[in-house]
């Protein structure tokens, strides 16, 4: 796993971390809280109501025996080095690789809905399937805490199911 912990270090993660998937907590409220706050919601295939619901993802997640959790200090950093580990864990044998983001896909300006113009390039946040960020990322050491306003440093997670 240093391979990918090293890869996403060299790709701007201040933080990365191998993590057992039992420590992933999903809640039915983190949608809702996409739903009523978020003006992505419904307007991109990688957000509510389009992104897997927590059941789903807690389904999916339970279907792993390994983890890797990472923080980037920009959003724009973190779905381009899930996708950078995913495809080289891919490539080494590690088929069932799945990434997950942070925040809305910034691929288009505006998303088509129908059909993804993008589809081998996005991927949804751990947020938009269910995945409540603050309690995972505290569940396994990393620190968290709410932004008064835009200008404080930020703290994005992304993650990787490996295996």
């Amino acid at each position: 796993m240093e391979k990918y912990l090293s890869l996403l270090r060299r790709g701007g993660a201040a933080q990365a971390a191998v993590i057992d998937p039992k420590t992933i907590v999903t809640a039915p409220w983190v949608a809702f809280k996409c739903q009523y706050g978020c003006p992505h919601y419904g307007k991109n295939l990688c957000c509510p109501p389009h992104a897997p619901a927590w059941r789903e993802t807690q389904a999916m997640i339970d279907c792993f025996g390994t983890a890797i959790l990472f923080c980037c200090p920009a959003m724009e950093a973190v779905n381009p080095l899930a996708l950078a580990a995913a495809k080289e864990l891919f490539l080494d044998g590690r088929y069932k690789a799945v990434a997950l983001g942070s925040g809305p896909c910034l691929l288009c300006e505006s998303c088509n809905v129908a059909e993804c113009r993008h589809p081998g390039q996005a991927i949804p946040s751990m947020e938009a399937c269910g995945i409540d960020v603050f309690a995972t990322a505290r569940a396994n050491g990393m620190a968290v805490e709410t932004l008064a306003d835009k200008t404080q440093p930020q703290n994005c997670f992304g993650l990787l199911l490996v295996e």
